[in-house]
């Protein structure tokens, strides 16, 4: 009698906010077949049907009623062991789930369930060789124009449709709504080169010249384009047009002439070239800067590049990336924005061509599905945003975390709340890969382990070329006050700065972390002030909408022409954003095109990089921003930045704000004077003699450094300690008090005085509910910080699965940022 095969389980990954695993019957046809890293079809909960991910492979359950698995739908496995490795890691570090990674970083393509809703796409498909299932969706389809997964496993009476409709999308037949959606929002860029056939013809290229060289406009426009672009290679449309400065009707002439021939792309896409040769020229310091690197290598998987601003860190980054894909590796070039990706990724096709992708939101979803299988199929370089660590490499050689100190590489909400530049040495760690975070102002954690020796340091301190670094120039604003030396929101010298610069055709940024028109609006009569309903924030004027909108949940109402508590005409506004000064600026200076740089006018992907192409066109003469301007962006012809209120960055209510001060500001000087020219930053401040300021004048880390560091050694905060922050949140107050106040005590009877609160942060109600929060500094000793997480855990888990605190949301934040 033959032995029954035996009994195996399979513990799979939902893409839910669930603890832990679930356990699976692996039916006796799928033995063998199913492989952690696999998807199959699953039913959780009452009929509803999830794309799981396969963790493990058992031989025994704890599960009392266990459901089989339905279909296996992947051949094979989208992501290796080695990866769920990983995020088995990032969930015991950052105290979130798997299903909660699984989420994160799985392309929507990959993540179907019975809520999908689907959509046909435009093919006539009834001359198609298709079986009866599929005519009946796609009828279907006709009926309804889009449907759910489980309307389709209705229609088809079966009891598995995942990998069905898998094959469907596979085909070409189906697509996702929300993806067309996305891809909808992807703008089209012209692109232009010479004809190929001029191009390997020089006799009849100079035919084609001999025959416009009476047309001024055509003659200008096709001698800029060779001066460009030595090599024939493509280059935008509207660059091309604005650097000649004639037409677009003249593109069209000579592309009917055969001249030109031109293609159209996504945003995000760019036309394939071929790079020109021997187009890296290092300087002296920086051969010497990769010696000095690779020699550290050996000794450290970790080395710290603490190069000044301009100083051809991005030069360094590509010979390293050249010698590692050479030798069938892959290379991770992590940056902390979008836009930041899109601008560079057209400078870096000078150098690596079919060998680069971009992987990031920004994205179409099925360009982010096709990029993960690229990534599962070892290709050489991934450049993206801080989700690219989660995608499926093979073979990673390098990982380059390129402004390592930039806040955007953590993520806030949702979970997994994690660090991508702190995930990255792990990551680079399980394969054996080597890493370098590179930042003209390293953050205070990366800089002190280098000081412990964890990581290699090397210092880049000077400019690439004939470069200097930006004279700094302080202006005290009391004392312009005092002499009248203010017209509106700028002091005399930075005003005639700028129009000083404006005359000899260079550029300028002008700094306010602060957006909208006025972040404060007041009745001087009652002292009336616009709150949001939701949160405990003022409503922020924002005038050319004419509306006021909360900045946290996004609630918006109509402007006020009267108070409305005494209905006097008695409204001022307090205080001022980047839409008050693009205002000033327009009024005061005519005649050139000035822009804002923010959440409200570059809230999209597209929108950004658009902005920055504009500017970097030289379209755009002024560009007035937030934050997002200090970016690590290469702008070649900026030789002024000013920055209108500098002591409202240094005196936020964080342990951080003097040292996010210090980056933003040398930050903001290194955007000025890069390619040659003199530039400068102009600072108006209040509070001249802060130490921050004094440390920026003279370009000084060390001194930054040392006196930052002592006082978060004084103060036991990080790097000194580990921190952890604890948020709780409800709509009952009392309820809130009273859980936030037990979890506290509990803490407190393990913790003691490492436990601080509960107290009310910064914004203690946000979309309607209350908050407290509740900060843990541990010593950095490995077996403390497990025990704290495992109790933070068990009171978690306790309080979550108790009714009488029912509605309670608690956050957990690792390393906070």
């Amino acid at each position: 009698m033959p032995e029954s095969p035996p009994i195996l389980f399979a513990e799979v990954i939902l893409p839910l906010s669930v603890e832990g695993t679930f356990s699976y019957l692996i039916p006796e046809q799928f033995q063998g077949i199913v492989q952690p890293g696999k998807r199959v079809e699953v039913e959780f909960g009452k009929r509803k049907k999830y794309a799981a991910l396969v963790h493990k492979i058992t031989n025994t359950s704890d599960w009392v009623k266990i459901k089989p698995i339905l279909e296996i739908l992947d051949e094979s496995p989208i992501l290796s062991t080695r990866q769920l490795h990983f995020w088995e890691w990032m969930s015991e570090y950052y105290l979130c789930s798997m299903g909660e990674i699984m989420q994160a970083a799985l392309p929507n393509l990959f993540r179907l369930n019975s809520e999908t809703t689907i959509i046909k796409n435009e093919i006539d498909y009834t001359s198609l060789d298709l079986s009866d299932d599929e005519y009946l969706i796609l009828e279907a389809l006709d009926l309804r124009n889009q449907i759910n997964i489980n309307d389709a496993q209705l229609i088809l009476q079966k009891k598995s449709i995942l990998r069905f409709i898998k094959s469907m999308m596979d085909k070409g037949l189906l697509s996702i709504v929300e993806n067309l959606m996305e891809q909808k929002e992807i703008p089209k860029i012209k692109w232009i080169r010479l004809n190929s056939e001029l191009a390997n013809n020089k006799n009849s290229l100079h035919d084609k010249l001999t025959e416009i060289q009476k047309n001024e406009n055509q003659s200008r426009l096709i001698l800029k384009y060779l001066q460009l672009r030595k090599n024939y290679s493509w280059i935008k449309r509207r660059e091309l047009t604005h650097q000649s400065n004639v037409s677009s009707s003249i593109v069209d002439t000579l592309i009917k002439k055969n001249i030109f021939e031109q293609i159209i792309l996504e945003k995000f896409k760019f036309p394939e070239w071929t790079p020109e040769k021997n187009i890296i020229k290092l300087s002296p310091e920086q051969t010497q800067c990769i010696e000095e690197i690779k020699k550290e290598w050996v000794k450290f998987d970790c080395c710290l590049l603490h190069g000044v601003t301009g100083s051809g860190k991005t030069l360094i980054y590509v010979q390293l990336i050249k010698e590692i894909i050479s030798k069938g590796k892959q290379v991770l070039y992590l940056l902390p924005e979008i836009a930041l990706t899109s601008h560079l990724v057209q400078r870096l096709k000078s150098y690596f061509n079919e060998e680069l992708l971009e992987y990031h939101s920004g994205i179409s979803p099925l360009n982010r599905g096709a990029a993960w299988t690229a990534c599962l199929n070892n290709h050489p370089l991934i450049i993206g945003a801080r989700s690219s660590i989660l995608l499926p490499f093979q073979n990673l050689g390098l990982i380059i975390v390129d402004e390592e100190h930039d806040p955007s590489y953590k993520q806030s909400d949702p979970s997994p709340r994690y660090n991508a530049r702190d995930a990255a040495i792990i990551l680079a760690k399980d394969h054996n890969a080597k890493i370098l975070l590179g930042s003209a102002t390293p953050s205070l954690e990366s800089y002190f382990n280098s000081d412990q020796k964890k990581y290699a340091l090397v210092p880049l301190n000077s400019r690439y070329g004939e470069s200097e670094l930006p004279q700094v120039k302080i202006i005290p604003l009391r004392e312009a006050a005092k002499y009248n030396q203010i017209k509106g929101l700028f002091t005399e010298p930075l005003l005639n700065e700028i129009k000083a610069q404006l005359t000899l055709n260079h550029q300028i940024l002008i700094f306010r972390n602060r957006r909208g028109y006025s972040p404060v609006i007041q009745c001087s009569n009652c002292n009336w002030e616009a709150q949001c309903d939701q949160c405990d924030i003022h409503l922020t004027v924002h005038k050319n909408s004419n509306t006021l909108k909360c900045h946290i949940c996004g609630f918006k109402k109509p402007l006020p022409s009267v108070c409305p508590q005494c209905s006097q005409f008695t409204l001022k506004l307090l205080g001022f954003g980047t839409e008050k000064i693009q205002e000033e600026l327009s009024e005061m200076i005519q005649d050139v095109v000035i822009k804002r740089f923010d959440l409200d006018t570059a809230r999209g992907k597209a929108r950004q990089a658009q902005i920055l192409d504009d500017f970097q066109e030289g379209e755009i003469k002024i560009l007035v921003g937030t934050q997002m301007l200090s970016k690590g962006i290469d702008f070649e012809n900026v030789s002024l930045v000013g920055v209108l209120n500098a002591d409202q960055i240094l005196f936020y209510p964080d342990f951080r704000s003097q040292e996010r001060g210090f980056q933003l500001l040398t930050q903001l000087c290194g955007r000025s004077g890069r390619r040659g020219q003199n530039g400068q930053i102009i600072i108006q401040a209040y509070n001249t003699q802060h130490p921050v300021i004094k440390e920026v004048l003279k370009h000084n880390y060390n001194t930054f450094y040392i006196r930052e560091l002592n006082e978060r050694r004084k103060f036991k905060y990080p790097p000194i300690v580990r921190l952890i922050r604890l948020e709780l949140r409800h709509r009952n107050i009392n309820l809130l008090i009273q859980v936030s106040e037990l979890m506290a005590s509990q803490l407190k009877v393990k913790l003691g005085k490492r436990v601080l609160g509960p107290a009310e942060p910064t914004l203690s109600k946000i979309k309607g509910a209350y908050a407290k929060e509740i900060y843990i500094k541990i010593e950095k000793k490995q077996d403390l910080i497990s025990k704290t997480k495992i109790l933070i855990k068990e009171l978690t888990q306790k309080i979550s699965n108790d009714n009488h605190w029912k509605g309670i949301k608690i956050i957990i934040d690792v390393d906070p940022y």
